[in-house]
């Protein structure tokens, strides 16, 4: 799947989920990139969640207090991925639920020490740990998964 592929889709979801309002009076959907962080990880969650599968954006960043004009920690954990996933399998008849720990870096972005432990966690515990870099790169990494 495109980027210009999961933009349809994305706009087939929205005119199933609004079928009393006439296609002319519903905003466009915003087309995908993978040029910048946010834009990667923005098309990534929605892709995952409207193929039926779970995903959330994890949102690490430091919270500013404008009462004391300082900047207090996060309450998530250093090293947590951008992304937590469940992707739903099917084998033997059965369902199955894998966790996928997605961790978004676009150009000359690195992972630092603390996402090299949590990936070693992920992985140690079962789960699957994805660096995306580019889209196509990622989809790839997700179609594996079985």
């Amino acid at each position: 799947m495109t980027l210009s592929e999961l933009t349809k889709l994305a706009m087939m979801h929205k005119i199933a989920k609004h079928p009393m309002i006439p296609l002319h009076a519903l905003p466009p959907v915003r087309p995908f990139s993978d040029k910048k962080s946010n834009e990667l990880t923005r098309a990534i969650v929605e892709f995952i969640r409207l193929t039926g599968h779970y995903a959330d954006r994890i949102n690490n960043t430091g919270i500013y207090d404008s009462k004391t004009g300082r900047w207090r920690k996060g309450g998530t954990r250093k090293g947590i991925s951008d992304i937590i996933a469940n992707k739903m399998i099917e084998h033997d008849g059965r369902k199955f639920s894998i966790m996928v720990a997605i961790e978004v870096k676009v150009g000359r972005d690195k992972m630092s020490d603390h996402q090299l432990k949590v990936q070693a966690e992920v992985q140690n515990s079962g789960g699957v740990y994805i660096i995306a870099k580019t889209w196509e790169q990622f989809f790839e990494e997700w179609q594996k998964i079985s």
